[in-house]
């Protein structure tokens, strides 16, 4: 697996040409070595888009099934993890905070935030802060789908060390949420925490 990016300037150029789950071939493209402080992966290179980077779509191929490959809550609070990777997770909906702003006075959607809490198979629980777009899109999923065992998976997220102990954080455009998606990994995830009672979420006005 290698990361992709594309610059900000060509968003609007390829957004369009494909979406998550689609197989496509890159022509023309740059390879750059991953020095930021956030990986996606453990490849050495990532795949830099450039204006004339030709896509082309491609049929499935079956026999590489996407696995979400979500590591342990545990392991993620007891810090045993490289916090420069990002991450992959998959939990119950326990607790989750209304929206809020970092700056009161700048009620704008860069500034928006919000709290909720995870709970897996095993009873861990972590805190996780969802930013900009995706607090807003949290709460716009919460009232779609609100029932008492939300599932939510969350993909390529941060982990942060904040008054001594671990918060998991959105970064940037690159982390994806989703609640109650249709994927084996939940399902799977449902059977393992079948025998577990998990209380229904509440909100919460308090921070995280």
């Amino acid at each position: 697996m290698i990361e992709a990016k594309i610059g900000s300037e060509l968003i609007s150029k390829y957004d369009s040409e494909f979406k998550d789950g689609d197989w496509i071939g890159v022509h023309h493209f740059q390879l750059e070595i991953v020095t930021d402080d956030k990986r996606t992966t453990e490849h050495t290179y990532r795949i830099v888009f450039l204006p004339d980077t030709i896509l082309n779509p491609i049929p499935a191929k079956d026999a590489l099934v996407y696995s979400l490959f979500e590591v342990p809550f545990r392991d993620v609070i007891g810090d045993g993890l490289r916090s420069m990777y990002l991450i992959n997770l998959i939990g119950y909906v326990v607790d989750f905070d209304e929206i809020q702003y970092s700056d009161p006075n700048n009620r704008s959607r860069d500034n928006v935030m919000t709290g909720f809490r995870l709970k897996d198979a095993r009873n861990y629980i972590l805190s996780c802060v969802a930013l900009g777009d995706l607090a807003e899109h949290f709460h716009d999923e919460w009232r779609r789908v609100r029932r008492q065992r939300v599932v939510c998976v969350l993909r390529w997220w941060g982990m942060y060390k904040v008054s001594g102990r671990i918060v998991v954080k959105s970064v940037g455009r690159c982390s994806r949420l989703d609640l109650n998606p249709n994927m084996p990994d939940v399902d799977g995830f449902r059977e393992m925490s079948s025998g577990q009672s998990t209380a229904e979420p509440r909100s919460s006005r308090t921070g995280v």
